[in-house]
């Protein structure tokens, strides 16, 4: 299992475990653990990506994802990162477990971009 350490913005820091054909865990320690794979599987080169953030209830993937940290929020569920610009949003197959959900104004927007820079991250340095 390789894993390296990426940093993202507000010195926010990540060590990934790429996983052989399971994706891939960002372990944010403090701010959380989440799952990052391909929104389609064999087609590295279509733009979607799926981020399971783990559930507020408690994960019950086998992963042990604890939801993100994300200022003052604690952001659980799935988001489908997808386009050009890897935006996030519902997961086709779970849109009731939207992580940004009821999240408005800038929080909304330094959740949805910071989603969009792990999805960026993981579709073109991981998943290739």
């Amino acid at each position: 299992m390789p894993v390296t350490t990426v940093s993202f913005s507000d010195n926010l820091t990540a060590t990934v475990f790429k996983m052989q054909g399971a994706g891939t865990i960002y372990n944010f320690g403090d701010a959380g653990r989440i799952h990052v794979q391909p929104g389609y599987f064999g087609q590295p080169d279509r733009p979607a990506v799926t981020i399971s953030l783990g559930r507020a209830g408690g994960d019950a993937s086998g992963y042990k994802l604890s939801g993100l940290l994300v200022g003052d929020l604690l952001l659980t569920g799935s988001v489908w990162c997808s386009g050009d610009a890897l935006a996030p949003g519902p997961h086709p197959t779970g849109p009731g477990s939207f992580a940004l959900d009821g999240i408005d104004g800038a929080a909304r927007s330094d959740a949805a971009d910071l989603l969009a820079t792990i999805a960026q991250h993981y579709h073109h340095s991981i998943n290739f």
